[in-house]
């Protein structure tokens, strides 16, 4: 019964010795840690009371961390506006909103009672193409610059009555486009002539066109011919050019209505000194009454009492005959539009 008693007090004490060690890490308080200072706080963080304790250090670490939330995919970046640059343009030049002609006057200027419209003989080249085959008959013809349009259906008749030799090209005949001139003279006479009319250019007045004529003899130098499509050889290419050998010409007379109007300066003397072809119903007007004009004696516009220059517009029409005679023919080494 002692050694029963004695084995029981052994197995409790060794039980309590196993049993120490394990009660005391669970009875023993964990000491508060001291939380670090902060420079940028001058007063200490108050101590947690003994019943919350502060986490340690690794509390942080231990707890759960909670997964980031995914990245919203970016917006889709707008096509950025392209600028629109405007195409380089060719600047427009505006007219003068005035007449740089007209003049104000107090009294315009004026015609005489009477002009007079001597007979004149001016010269007038007229330029011509024509078409001559390899046998040299004439195949086709054109006026290219005609002094004369009143005339035009008979000078084309002319032409078509004419003969040539053709042109030679390495040997042989081919057919090519002859161009000549015919150097016209030609008699004016003005059988009846309506009363003129001169009106003054005043600011307002709308600024024509002017006729273009040109002179006769830079004319074929200024004019260039599209290339040949027609299956004859350019002048310029041929050995020896068509040669006219029957040259009658039957358009040698006209008489009918004539028209044609001039801008003219009237200097304060009463004299025209510069004119300006605006309509024409003939070119070869253009010279005659440039003669006629410097043997007319006008009234002077007035400004403020004093006779002063102006320009204005003259009107002229009625009727007129021509007489007209060949004086020269020249074949040209050039090709006429």
């Amino acid at each position: 019964m002692r050694a029963r008693a004695l084995l029981c007090v052994t197995l409790g004490l060794v039980a309590a010795l196993a049993a120490g060690p394990l009660a005391a890490q669970e009875t023993q308080p964990t000491p508060s840690p001291t939380p670090a200072e902060s420079p940028a706080e001058p007063a200490p963080a108050p101590t947690p009371p003994p019943s919350a304790p502060a986490p340690t250090a690794s509390a942080p670490a231990a707890s759960p961390v909670a997964a980031p939330a995914p990245t919203p995919p970016p917006a889709p970046t707008p096509p950025s506006a392209q600028r629109l640059v405007e195409q380089p343009v060719i600047s427009v030049s505006l007219l003068p909103s005035e007449n740089p002609y007209g003049v104000a006057v107090e009294e315009p200027a004026g015609l005489p009672q009477k002009p007079v419209f001597a007979e004149a003989i001016v010269p007038a080249p007229l330029f011509a193409a024509v078409r001559v085959d390899p046998t040299g008959k004439i195949v086709q013809s054109r006026i290219a610059r005609d002094p004369i349009p009143s005339l035009a259906a008979e000078s084309k008749k002319s032409f078509e009555r004419w003969s040539f030799d053709p042109a030679v090209k390495g040997g042989r005949p081919v057919e090519s486009w002859a161009a000549v001139r015919l150097d016209l003279q030609v008699e004016v006479r003005l059988s009846r002539v309506d009363p003129p009319t001169l009106t003054s250019i005043t600011p307002a007045t709308a600024i024509p066109v002017p006729f273009e004529w040109g002179s006769d003899t830079t004319w074929p130098d200024t004019v260039k011919a599209a290339p040949l499509t027609d299956g004859t050889v350019p002048l310029e290419e041929v050995d020896t050019p068509p040669v006219p050998k029957k040259t009658k010409w039957s358009a040698d007379s006209y008489k009918g209505p004539f028209s044609c109007r001039f801008w003219v300066k009237v200097n304060a003397a009463g004299r025209i000194e510069k004119s300006i072809p605006i309509q024409v119903s003939d070119p070869v007007l253009i010279t005659y009454m440039r003669r006629q004009f410097p043997a007319w004696q006008l009234r002077a516009a007035h400004a403020k009492g004093q006779p002063v220059d102006s320009w204005n517009e003259i009107a002229i029409s009625g009727q007129i005959a021509y007489s007209l005679e060949v004086k020269q023919i020249v074949n040209l080494r050039k090709t006429l539009p």
